[in-house]
């Protein structure tokens, strides 16, 4: 019976311990950057639908990037992949969206090569992403971020805001007026939480 007990209490230890313990092994190389501060000109690897399978934020010339972080596995991510492109083509070279997944290469390729079959993306798409990540940390997606052309962190939204009607604010008073931000609840902090009004 105490064995049992005590293979039981080194589990749940396991639980508690194994994500801090992971996310140590996984060093942040790159801080997060918050809406208003600018990002470093990080390189990018594993692009592809693009000139070259490495490049730099800064190499796109637009006037708003917006990064679209995905998922196979969204279903919300996948039904917008309409939308983005939509927006791609009517923007031109004015607003340019990247996809960005830390998803593999092989996976990820696999899988938009059949969702695009009959009709070809036209968006940049970065696979096997971590530096993307560690910037712009995120729980849920599909996840959104605006940048204008310096680099400037001037948004983080959900689907809901990506309209013609913000773009072309954007485009054309150089801001996002009142666009509403998405914000992530943590759910580690809202399980504290809930468990210490639990035990009261």
């Amino acid at each position: 019976m105490k064995k049992t007990i005590s293979i039981i209490a080194m589990a749940t230890l396991c639980l508690f311990f194994s994500a801090p313990s992971q996310a140590q092994t996984v060093a942040s190389t790159f801080k997060p950057v918050k809406i208003g501060g600018r990002i470093p000109d990080v390189t990018i690897t594993n692009v592809y639908n693009y000139e070259s399978k490495k490049t730099n934020l800064s190499d796109f010339k637009a006037k708003l990037i917006i990064l679209d972080f995905w998922a196979t596995s969204c279903t919300s991510c996948l039904a917008n992949f309409t939308k983005t492109e939509e927006l791609q083509k009517k923007y031109g070279g004015e607003v340019q969206f990247i996809k960005v997944t830390n998803q593999p290469r092989k996976e990820v390729l696999s899988f938009l090569e059949k969702l695009h079959k009959t009709d070809p993306s036209t968006i940049p798409v970065v696979t096997n992403d971590s530096a993307l990540y560690q910037l712009f940390p995120h729980i849920n997606l599909p996840h959104y971020v605006w940048l204008d052309q310096t680099g400037k962190v001037v948004a983080t939204t959900t689907t809901e805001q990506l309209t013609v009607e913000n773009i072309d604010h954007f485009l054309s008073n150089d801001n996002i007026g009142n666009m509403h931000m998405k914000v992530d609840m943590n759910n580690y902090k809202s399980l504290t939480s809930s468990l210490k009004k639990t035990i009261k």
